[in-house]
Protein backbone atom coordinates (compact mmCIF):
# COMPACT_ATOMS: atom_id res chain seq x y z
CA UNK A 1 0.00 0.00 0.00
CA UNK A 2 2.85 2.85 0.66
CA UNK A 3 5.34 3.52 -0.97
CA UNK A 4 8.85 3.94 0.26
CA UNK A 5 10.12 7.22 1.34
CA UNK A 6 9.06 9.26 4.17
CA UNK A 7 8.56 13.58 4.67
CA UNK A 8 8.97 15.21 7.92
CA UNK A 9 7.20 18.64 7.66
CA UNK A 10 7.69 21.52 10.06
CA UNK A 11 6.25 25.00 10.04
CA UNK A 12 8.78 27.69 10.13
CA UNK A 13 9.39 31.26 10.87
CA UNK A 14 11.80 32.08 8.41
CA UNK A 15 12.41 29.64 5.09
CA UNK A 16 15.68 30.65 4.02
CA UNK A 17 17.46 30.72 7.92
CA UNK A 18 15.68 27.09 8.33
CA UNK A 19 17.02 25.81 4.56
CA UNK A 20 20.78 27.49 5.63
CA UNK A 21 20.51 25.88 8.79
CA UNK A 22 19.73 22.19 7.25
CA UNK A 23 21.79 22.49 4.43
CA UNK A 24 25.02 24.40 5.61
CA UNK A 25 25.29 23.49 9.51
CA UNK A 26 23.57 19.78 8.77
CA UNK A 27 24.75 19.19 5.65
CA UNK A 28 21.61 18.03 3.65
CA UNK A 29 20.75 18.48 0.14
CA UNK A 30 18.59 21.16 -1.59
CA UNK A 31 15.34 19.28 -2.33
CA UNK A 32 13.49 22.08 -3.75
CA UNK A 33 12.83 26.21 -2.91
CA UNK A 34 9.59 27.83 -3.03
CA UNK A 35 10.18 31.71 -1.49
CA UNK A 36 6.90 32.82 -3.10
CA UNK A 37 4.81 30.21 -1.69
CA UNK A 38 7.14 30.00 1.35
CA UNK A 39 7.80 26.01 1.43
CA UNK A 40 11.24 24.24 0.72
CA UNK A 41 12.75 20.76 1.73
CA UNK A 42 15.76 19.21 1.98
CA UNK A 43 16.81 15.51 0.83
CA UNK A 44 18.38 13.92 4.01
CA UNK A 45 21.36 11.35 3.64
CA UNK A 46 18.54 8.39 3.39
CA UNK A 47 16.94 7.08 0.22
CA UNK A 48 13.41 9.12 -0.20
CA UNK A 49 13.46 10.46 3.32
CA UNK A 50 12.93 14.21 3.52
CA UNK A 51 12.21 17.19 5.21
CA UNK A 52 10.02 19.47 4.65
CA UNK A 53 9.22 22.95 5.68
CA UNK A 54 5.89 25.91 5.10
CA UNK A 55 6.49 29.30 6.60
CA UNK A 56 3.83 30.42 8.93
CA UNK A 57 3.22 33.31 11.12
CA UNK A 58 2.32 30.60 14.42
CA UNK A 59 4.95 28.31 15.12
CA UNK A 60 4.52 25.82 17.72
CA UNK A 61 7.71 23.94 17.94
CA UNK A 62 7.54 20.13 17.65
CA UNK A 63 8.46 17.85 20.72
CA UNK A 64 8.40 14.70 18.73
CA UNK A 65 12.15 14.73 17.62
CA UNK A 66 13.77 13.79 14.30
CA UNK A 67 16.40 11.48 14.95
CA UNK A 68 19.32 11.16 12.20
CA UNK A 69 21.33 7.95 12.86
CA UNK A 70 25.27 8.56 13.23
CA UNK A 71 28.35 6.16 12.81
CA UNK A 72 29.90 8.18 15.69
CA UNK A 73 28.29 9.92 17.85
CA UNK A 74 31.68 12.14 19.23
CA UNK A 75 32.76 13.13 16.11
CA UNK A 76 29.61 14.36 14.32
CA UNK A 77 29.11 16.32 17.89
CA UNK A 78 32.31 18.18 17.50
CA UNK A 79 31.83 18.58 13.83
CA UNK A 80 28.57 19.86 14.19
CA UNK A 81 29.59 22.40 17.07
CA UNK A 82 31.92 23.93 15.03
CA UNK A 83 29.62 24.24 12.73
CA UNK A 84 27.27 26.46 15.28
CA UNK A 85 25.22 23.98 16.42
CA UNK A 86 24.27 23.97 20.28
CA UNK A 87 23.55 20.84 21.91
CA UNK A 88 20.94 20.07 24.58
CA UNK A 89 23.33 18.91 27.25
CA UNK A 90 25.81 15.65 27.26
CA UNK A 91 25.28 12.70 25.28
CA UNK A 92 23.12 9.97 26.75
CA UNK A 93 24.15 6.27 26.98
CA UNK A 94 21.60 3.35 27.10
CA UNK A 95 23.71 0.22 27.38
CA UNK A 96 24.36 -1.97 25.11
CA UNK A 97 21.79 -0.02 22.93
CA UNK A 98 22.25 3.58 22.26
CA UNK A 99 23.98 6.76 22.49
CA UNK A 100 21.47 10.03 22.08
CA UNK A 101 22.04 13.37 22.39
CA UNK A 102 19.46 16.39 21.35
CA UNK A 103 19.14 19.61 19.93
CA UNK A 104 17.00 22.14 17.87
CA UNK A 105 16.34 23.85 14.90
CA UNK A 106 15.70 27.36 14.79
CA UNK A 107 12.12 26.86 15.25
CA UNK A 108 12.76 25.14 18.60
CA UNK A 109 11.57 21.97 16.18
CA UNK A 110 13.47 18.84 18.47
CA UNK A 111 15.79 16.76 16.21
CA UNK A 112 18.46 14.38 17.88
CA UNK A 113 21.65 12.26 16.91
CA UNK A 114 21.50 8.36 17.71
CA UNK A 115 24.68 6.04 17.52
CA UNK A 116 23.28 2.45 17.74
CA UNK A 117 25.85 0.38 20.51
Amino acid sequence: MYKPGFTLWYNVSDLERTMEFYTEQLGFEKYSFDKENGMGSVHTNTKDCYIGFSEAEKIIPSTAAAVMEVENIDAAVKKLTEKGIVFNGDVSIIPGYVKLITFKDPDGHDLELSQTL
